[in-house]
């Protein structure tokens, strides 16, 4: 670029010049600092200077950065005061006072105030072109020096920091916080779940604090975002103890919260305190919803507590809770893990008179449920007495594929000829997906038979390329 002349810009040098001085050291970093010096552009020369011993810093090239400041100051690229605080970090880092000193005398002579708004642009470009590294770099230079940065700026970095170092993020939002500024609802959001990936738990609640202790925070959905994510992070008696919080300010903590933290207690399996919770939802007004029903019930159902899941889902019907797919599902599932095949049918009997839509999927769990258990003659049964604005075919092709697999061939042709005679369902539209269903069989066996014998009896006129595998098979 420098031979073809090229127009420089202040990013692309900058970092390109920074990475040099990294890798080669100050002298490389010179001569194309004096080839773009002779070539012009448009490059913001303090910030060049910054970057540049800001890279020398990070390499533990201290010496060099300070030679850096002068070299660069006489050739007309004018170190700033950021410039000049970096490299005096880097001295008190390294515990060499004297040098410290010398150089922040040095600032206060030589040095130029920075200008916000380059350092502005400069962080915003770099965030835009994918240099978050680079502007992490670059910020936590202006951040620790405490030098001026917009809260925009501020709010872009968080959430792009914190994609690569979560560490820096929460550091430029409790900059933010200690300035009396705070981040916006969606940064902060980006931050906790970059927390919670990392395992940053701690951390989170530390900040949090700060905001609670701060007054920043005063309505429902605010509270609900620090409960949630502690819940997330696995911080339950921190999250309880927001909930406590909230109560004394005669507040209303909310079913979400309440729900966030009984989702964090039934996944670490504390069931006493999810009882417990429950209790205290009732005690303080807050009437349990869907979710914290199918909460408790999918858990409950998980370790087999049968009893439980029975009274919860009796309780939500009598609260005038309308179950849904979810809650059917966990209960009919346990219910035939358990045997209990007559309960299983009265809990989708339920459904039924709830909704004929719903009804159509629960009867898909309770058959694939029975038949997981081997019991395809109660499978069976159920179908034939599934009302006629059910819609089943799906469950039918679960029903035929077992029967088949199990090489119950005479059971599966019988329940086809009752289909086609008895069943509102599209018939073709069954065997086709019946068909396409027998190419995961484990054994080819079973399913040549079913095939033959349904070719054979003209229950199906085409039957592709089955036919051509069955002529194969017995060739």
């Amino acid at each position: 670029m420098l031979v073809t002349a090229t127009e420089l810009d202040t990013v692309g040098f900058g970092v390109f010049v920074k990475n040099v001085g990294r890798r080669d050291g100050l002298d490389e970093v010179l001569r194309l600092v004096d080839a773009a010096h002779h070539q012009g552009g448009s490059i913001d020369r303090s910030l060049v200077a910054a970057m540049v011993v800001d890279g020398l810093c990070r390499e533990g090239r201290i010496e060099d950065a300070w030679r850096a400041l002068e070299d660069m100051r006489l050739r007309g690229w004018k170190p700033d005061f950021v410039a000049y605080r970096i490299v005096s970090e880097g001295f008190r880092i390294a515990e060499r006072a004297d040098e410290e000193g010398r150089i922040l005398k040095q600032k206060r002579k030589l040095g130029v105030a920075p200008r916000k708004v380059d350092y502005r642009e400069l962080l915003l470009t770099l965030v835009s072109s994918r240099q978050i590294s680079e502007a992490k770099e670059m910020a936590e230079a202006i951040v620790s020096g405490d030098f001026p940065i917009d809260d925009d700026v501020l709010n872009v970095l968080v959430c792009s920091v914190s994609e690569i170092d979560a560490d820096a993020a929460i550091m430029f939002c409790k900059f933010m916080i200690g300035q009396g500024r705070l981040p916006s609802t969606e940064v902060l959001v980006r931050l906790c779940e970059s927390l919670c990936r990392n395992k940053k738990g701690d951390e989170m609640w530390e900040m949090f604090k700060v905001l609670l202790d701060r007054g920043c925070w005063t309505s429902e959905k605010d509270y609900h975002l620090v409960v949630s994510f502690l819940g997330k992070a696995g911080k339950v008696r921190e999250a309880y103890d927001v909930i406590k919080e909230i109560k004394r300010k005669r507040l209303d903590p909310g079913i979400s919260s309440y729900n966030s933290l009984m989702v964090t207690l039934c996944r670490n399996d504390l069931l006493r305190p999810a009882k417990k919770l429950w209790d205290e939802m009732f005690t303080s007004g807050c009437s349990p919803n869907l979710q914290t029903y199918n909460i408790l019930i999918t858990k409950f159902a998980e370790i087999g507590e049968t009893g439980e899941v029975q009274q919860l889902f009796d309780h939500m019907l009598q609260k005038g809770v309308a179950p849904d797919g979810a809650t059917y599902t966990s209960v009919i599932t346990m219910l035939c893990q358990e045997n209990k095949y007559e309960q299983a049918e009265e809990i989708f009997n339920k459904s039924v008179v709830q909704d004929p839509k719903l009804a159509s999927s629960v009867l898909t769990v309770l058959i694939l449920a029975l038949c997981k258990q081997g019991n395809l003659k109660a499978a069976l049964s159920v179908m034939f007495s599934v009302p006629s604005n059910i819609e089943s075919s799906n469950s039918h092709v679960i029903l035929l594929k077992f029967l088949t697999d199990a090489e119950e061939i005479e059971m599966a042709l019988e329940h086809i000829k009752w289909i086609k005679r008895c069943c509102n369902c599209t018939f073709q539209d069954i065997m086709n997906e019946l068909m396409a269903s027998l190419s995961t069989s484990a054994s080819l066996q079973p399913v040549t038979k079913l095939v033959r014998h349904l070719h054979s009896q003209g229950l199906v006129d085409e039957v592709g390329p089955w036919m051509k595998m069955i002529e194969n098979v017995y060739a």
